[in-house]
């Protein structure tokens, strides 16, 4: 019986001094785990200097001729020479086509004829008038007379002019669309006229962006073929398209050189506000949580926080953004594998690239 109680204090004895050195072992490795430290993730970064710029508004449209005329003919006739020709430039008032006179010519003979007559009767009335010898009624019908004579034969003359079709203004004879020998009619199609001297750039403003527009702003247009010329706003529509429900600007812009021509697409740029902003590679720019554009930024404690920003405008490059105070350390490398709060290590760019250089060296 004693053996039993020896062997069973034995089995206790062992068995409590197993348990004590888990429990040991146990504890030495949690405080090993707890003594050792994560490693602080480094990040590339980028001390912001902020510029004023001009915040823009950038649509597309193209050029219009100022004028651009359809010139038609005023009378009938023959046509009987074209003097000017297609794709010239001409003045105002030059020949465009001349039309066949025809019979005008005895018209406006006869019509002279009418008009010395009526004068000779209105001159004879009116004398015997003065000596009380024909009545009032009987001048007024010669008075009559030589109006509507006169009125006939400048008439005839009118339409003795109409037969040389004219320039109305300085252009450019685009087409012209009959021939010699052509019969043509009052109101026909003779040619087409561009005044290329300036242009319109018209384009279509949305209704978010109509509050930043005023006339006589200056506006910087890029043609498609990297020409830039400079404007100034001439036109805002008062009433919004049905369809689109966007509204029609213009921009007057010169063309002294006559080497743009009409109908190119354009892209009209309007300056609306100067801001400080800072220019930033596209791989500076994230997320935040609730889908926010912003940029992730380094603290004093070198702990990552996160800054919304607005876009002001972009380029193959990166872009423009407000919102971020001078001198902000932002993540341009590695901001993606850091969350908000965390702590890094901190990496100048310009630090980073010199230590390359050095390599190199």
């Amino acid at each position: 019986m004693r053996k039993s109680w020896l062997a069973a204090g034995t089995v206790v004895i062992v068995l409590s001094l197993w348990l004590a050195s888990g429990l040991l072992q146990s504890s030495d490795t949690d405080s090993t785990k707890t003594s050792r430290s994560d490693p602080v993730m480094a990040v590339e970064i980028e001390r912001v200097e902020l510029e004023s710029i001009a915040r823009e508004i950038s649509l597309q449209g193209q050029l219009e001729p100022i004028q651009h005329l359809l010139l038609k003919a005023e009378t009938s006739g023959k046509v009987q020479s074209l003097p000017a020709s297609k794709g010239l430039r001409i003045r105002q008032g030059e020949v465009v086509a001349l039309l066949d006179k025809g019979s005008r010519e005895h018209a406006l003979a006869e019509a002279s004829a009418r008009v010395k007559s009526a004068r000779s009767e209105h001159a004879a009335a009116l004398s015997l008038q003065r000596q009380r010898l024909q009545s009032q009624v009987q001048l007024e019908q010669t008075e009559a007379s030589l109006e509507a004579a006169l009125a006939q034969l400048r008439t005839i003359e009118l339409d003795i002019a109409n037969t040389r079709i004219t320039a109305p203004f300085d252009a450019v004879l685009n087409d012209v669309l009959v021939v010699a020998g052509e019969l043509v009619e009052r109101g026909d199609i003779v040619a087409e006229l561009v005044d290329d001297s300036a242009f319109d750039v018209s384009a279509q403003a949305s209704q978010q962006s109509l509050g930043n527009l005023t006339l006589g702003k200056p506006v910087s247009i890029r043609l498609i073929t990297g020409e830039i010329l400079r404007g100034t706003l001439t036109f805002i529509s008062a009433v919004a398209d049905p369809q689109t429900r966007s509204f029609r600007i213009e921009a007057r812009v010169e063309n002294s050189s006559g080497a743009t021509a009409a109908g190119v697409s354009a892209s009209l740029t309007v300056p609306v506000e100067q801001l400080e902003a800072a220019f930033l590679s596209p791989s500076a720019l994230a997320l935040g949580d609730d889908g926010e554009l912003g940029v992730k930024a380094v603290d004093e404690n070198n702990r990552v926080l996160f800054l919304p920003i607005r876009m002001v405008s972009t380029s193959l490059d990166g872009a423009w953004v407000a919102g971020i105070p001078a001198g902000t350390r932002v993540i341009t490398v590695g901001q993606g594998f850091v969350n908000v709060g965390e702590q890094v290590e901190p990496i100048l760019a310009l630090v980073k690239e010199q230590t390359a250089l050095d390599r190199q060296n």
